[in-house]
C-alpha cells in the first residue's frame, strides 16, 4: 500500500525528518505515527520513498497530490487512513505512474484475472 504526500524540500530531507520523529516518538508526523502505532519497519529513503512527479513548490503541488491520491485510490493501492477529497472527474482520465500500472498488472496475474486495458 502507498501513501501520497508532497514536500517543497528534497525527498531525502523530508525522510530524515520523519525518521527523527520516529526515533523521538514524536506524533508531529503522520508517517511517524503510522510507523509507531502499527510497528512497521522503516528503511532508507531509496527503499521507502519514490518521487512521482517533480515540480516547483506552488499550488500545483496540491493538484498533483490530489490527482495521485485519486488514482491510487482507484487502483486500491492507497493506505486507508489517507485523506481523500471528493473525486475529480478530470482525474479519471489521468494515466497512473508506470510503477502503479506494473504492480497492478502483476497483482491481477497472481490472482488469475486479466484486464484488456493493461495489454497495450
Amino acid at each position: 500500500m502507498n501513501y501520497v504526500g508532497q514536500s517543497g524540500r528534497p525527498i531525502t530531507t523530508r525522510h530524515k525528518g520523519h525518521i527523527r520523529y520516529i526515533k523521538n516518538n514524536n506524533p508531529a508526523s503522520a508517517y511517524a505515527v503510522r510507523i509507531l502505532n502499527n510497528r512497521h519497519e522503516y528503511g532508507t529513503t531509496e527503499n521507502k520513498l519514490q518521487l512521482i512527479t517533480p515540480c516547483r513548490k506552488s499550488s500545483k503541488m496540491n493538484h498533483w497530490e490530489n490527482m495521485y491520491i485519486q488514482i491510487y485510490r482507484q487502483y486500491s493501492k492507497l493506505k486507508e487512513e489517507q485523506q481523500f477529497n471528493e473525486p475529480n472527474p478530470l482525474f479519471e482520465y489521468a494515466q497512473p505512474p508506470h510503477t502503479l500500472r506494473d504492480s497492478t498488472q502483476q497483482d491481477r496475474q497472481q490472482r488469475g484475472t486479466h484486464d484488456n486495458n493493461t495489454d497495450r
